[in-house]
Parts: structure tokens; C-alpha cells; sequence
């Protein structure tokens, strides 16, 4: 499943909005485990084309089967690489979507309440999970990130670091973009 395009109320369809750094090579792999422990997402974001990826493209590999939500996750960059460095298969049983690497990030006016929000440790950088049903056939139905900034962030920023589970946004300006749309 490529998610790549999302409509609005006029019907008009836009480019999904996402924003992960693809690095200084040819792409940034990027992992997120549940507290550090269990994978459930690879995700290739591309610089340049090459191997049969796109430029400017997160390919995500999830793993339907990994996604129990946890009070925690860890986002880690394992670096950047060539196209002749391996990269991730996607899973046995896998949810494959694509998003734009650059985003159009757009003020936040009224938050989702849908999905498990998690905020950085030390970053002003949140990210909203939202999961339909139950593994092993768990889907990622939205996955929104978020920055504190007092004007548009950049288009591509590097999330990694801890994820701790909170009950909402914090105060001031926030900007988000969605890897998955809701």
C-alpha cells in the first residue's frame, strides 16, 4: 500500500506532507523501536534515486505484527548510505507506505485526539501514532510529527532520539507534517 497523495474537502488532491532528513549519501536509514527494544518500522529516506527508489522519498517498512503501543519509542538515524550498501526488507508480514521527504509544514489549529502522542526527551519534537486494529494485522492508520518553532520549520528535520508517551502538546507554536495521513 503507497500512500502518496491525500484529498481535501474540495476534492483537490495534495502532496502528503513529511519531512525525514535523507542525509548526505544516497539515502538515511532511519529504525523506530518500542522503547528501545522492538522494531516495528524501517524507513529508507532517499536523496537520490537509485535501486529502484524515487528521490526525496521516505519508503517505511512496518511490521504489523511489532505494533502493541508502548509509554515509549526510540527513533534512531543507523546513518547514511550508498546505494551499494544493503538496505531493509520489508517484514513477512508488512504495511508499505511512501511520503514526500521535504514538507510544507502547516500550523497546528486543533490537535487530533486519535493515536498515542510521545514528545523527544530533549527537543521540542512530538510525534502522534495512530494504530488500527490489533496485531498480527495492526496497521499504522496516521503517524503525524510535530515541531515547537516560532515560524515554519525547515522542510526536513532528523527526529532521533527517546520518545516519551504524553497526554498532549506542550504550549506555544506548533508546526506539524504526516509520514501517514489521517
Amino acid at each position: 500500500m503507497h500512500n502518496k497523495e491525500k484529498s481535501d474537502a474540495t476534492g483537490g488532491v495534495h502532496p502528503l506532507n513529511a519531512q525525514l532528513d535523507p542525509g548526505l549519501l544516497d539515502w538515511r536509514y532511519y529504525k523506530i523501536e518500542w522503547s528501545g527494544s522492538r522494531k516495528f518500522a524501517d524507513i529508507i529516506a532517499t536523496r537520490v534515486a537509485g535501486a529502484g527508489y524515487n528521490a526525496g522519498v521516505e519508503y517505511w517498512l512496518v511490521d504489523k505484527a511489532g505494533l502493541t503501543v508502548e509509554n515509549g519509542l526510540v527513533v534512531t538515524c543507523v546513518g547514511d548510505k550508498a546505494w551499494t550498501d544493503s538496505r531493509p526488507l520489508a517484514p513477512t508480514n508488512a504495511q508499505e507506505f511512501t511520503a514526500p521527504c521535504a514538507a510544507d509544514w502547516t500550523e497546528v489549529d486543533t490537535d487530533l485526539t486519535t493515536g498515542t502522542l510521545y514528545k523527544h526527551a530533549t527537543e521540542d519534537y512530538y510525534v502522534r501514532i495512530a494504530i488500527s486494529d490489533k496485531e498480527p494485522d495492526a496497521t499504522i492508520s496516521m503517524l503525524r510529527w510535530y515541531q515547537k518553532k516560532t515560524t515554519a520549520p525547515a522542510p526536513s528535520f532528523e527526529p532521533s532520539g527517546t520518545y516519551t508517551q504524553v497526554s498532549a502538546l506542550g504550549s506555544g507554536r506548533m508546526w506539524y507534517a504526516d509520514s501517514k495521513s489521517p
